[in-house]
């Protein structure tokens, strides 16, 4: 009827349009207030135990050292009244501890995880023992090796356990195996699964070892208390390769030919995987760093990455050199060092500005800079792989000066290096079936 009437009909479509103008405006403030709010920044964590003696009894007045597992200042506190202690605003990351008095001695407590807004707790048992090395050592580049007990076992990664043993896989061989160095006495236990290829190693606080079967496609445990092997399978990972430990408590690793990182849920045992970015990346050598992600090395997409364990965002940063090719990297205080292995340099990356900083090895281009460790002073050490080269590098990061030491016999292939709890360096030599610690 009003379509008869055009003054009628415009004065409908102004009502038309002006409530629609009004529909859109409230749905855009009703948007903008139900927008989420800003992330707040991470809260820090804390650290809390109680020592007690051999038998259980608090200990007031207790000695605790302590310092971030990446090779950090160590710190000093003591215990209350109760035998308690406590540390407070912590960065999300690994710690180990210890303590002592009157001449007894608690076991190092290694991969403590603390979490952001969390607290972790830790018992320190007392036990009568020779007091240790300071936690500061000043290494002298003296170089010991020792026979590895099976012919052509080809030691590989070493790893450190809560009482100070040295762990190495044989990958020729299929084993892992367990060193004391105090005794020299070696303790083998088999892979079940045949040419399993073992590789990375990490230890958990409980002394359980954890190990990546390179050939089989495979993660392992093998049990402090039975002894048994345990062995899980990824789903893509045919090749899992470097594990560590993450501050969010998941055993992560990286996968060279499936181009992906995954992370071993300890509890469920369930295995999650994520797609590394860059097509062919080759990822390799991860660590945990003292920002409380993960990091890894792209040995053939020429970048390092982090992965961020709450979102599992996986985030590449490109050094501006031409030909970087990094290989094992270390976290030290709050930069990442990492070896070039195709440019022969020593880089280091601060997260905080995002900036890398590279070196030219001792040895030049062809040195094939691999293993990486940080010693108790924080100073940096590396491997010169190369036939060519077959050197074991110190870097002061302080004044930026290298000072090298002579591998004990030629080509030596020294690929990693772990610290143990006394600040000494340990590596295996798998073309001479040997393993050595610098000290």
């Amino acid at each position: 009827m009003f379509f008869n009437f055009p003054e009628a009909n415009q004065m409908l479509q102004m009502r038309l349009k002006m409530a629609f103008v009004l529909c859109a405006a409230a749905l855009v403030s009703a948007g903008l207030r139900a927008q989420s709010p800003k992330v707040a920044p991470k809260k820090p964590g804390s650290l809390s135990g109680e020592v007690v003696s051999a038998k259980g009894a608090p200990v007031p007045g207790a000695l605790i050292m302590w310092q971030a597992a990446d090779g950090g200042t160590p710190h000093i506190l003591h215990s209350d009244a109760h035998g308690h202690f406590r540390v407070d605003s912590l960065r999300a990351g690994l710690y180990e501890l210890r303590a002592s008095t009157g001449g007894a001695w608690s076991e190092w407590e290694h991969n403590v995880i603390v979490r952001p807004g969390t607290e972790a707790g830790v018992k320190l048992r007392l036990a009568f023992k020779a007091p240790p090395v300071a936690a500061a050592v000043e290494l002298k580049g003296t170089i010991h090796t020792w026979d590895v007990p099976v012919p052509g076992a080809a030691p590989y990664d070493p790893a450190i356990d809560p009482k100070g043993n040295i762990w190495f896989t044989f990958q020729a061989t299929g084993h892992i195996a367990r060193f004391n160095p105090d005794t020299h006495e070696w303790k083998l236990f088999k892979i079940p699964t045949p040419d399993s290829g073992p590789h990375g190693l990490a230890a958990d606080a409980s002394g359980n070892i954890w190990f990546t079967e390179n050939s089989a496609g495979k993660i392992g445990r093998w049990d402090a208390k039975s002894g048994a092997i345990a062995e899980y399978a990824p789903f893509s990972a045919k090749d899992p390769d470097d594990l560590v430990f993450g501050p969010d408590g998941g055993l992560w690793f990286t996968s060279h030919i499936a181009n992906l990182i995954g992370r071993l849920d300890l509890e469920t045992k369930n295995i999650l995987e994520f797609s590394v970015p860059t097509q062919g990346a080759h990822p390799s050598g991860m660590i945990s760093g003292s920002d409380g992600a993960l990091w890894f090395c792209e040995l053939t997409g020429q970048k390092i990455a982090r992965v961020d364990p709450v979102t599992e965002a996986i985030t590449e940063f490109i050094p501006p050199d031409s030909g970087v090719h990094p290989r094992r990297l270390v976290a030290a205080g709050s930069a990442i060092y990492f070896t070039d292995s195709g440019g022969g340099r020593l880089g280091r990356f601060t997260p905080a500005d995002k900036k890398f900083k590279m070196w030219d090895s001792p040895s030049g281009k062809d040195s094939a800079p691999d293993g990486i460790a940080t010693d108790s002073t924080g100073k940096i050490w590396y491997l010169e792989s190369a036939a060519s080269a077959n050197k074991l590098v110190r870097f002061n990061p302080t004044v930026e000066v290298f000072t090298t030491y002579p591998m004990p016999s030629a080509n030596s292939s020294a690929l990693n290096i772990a610290r143990d709890a006394r600040g000494r360096l340990w590596m295996p030599l798998p073309v001479l079936n040997k393993i050595a610690v610098i000290e």
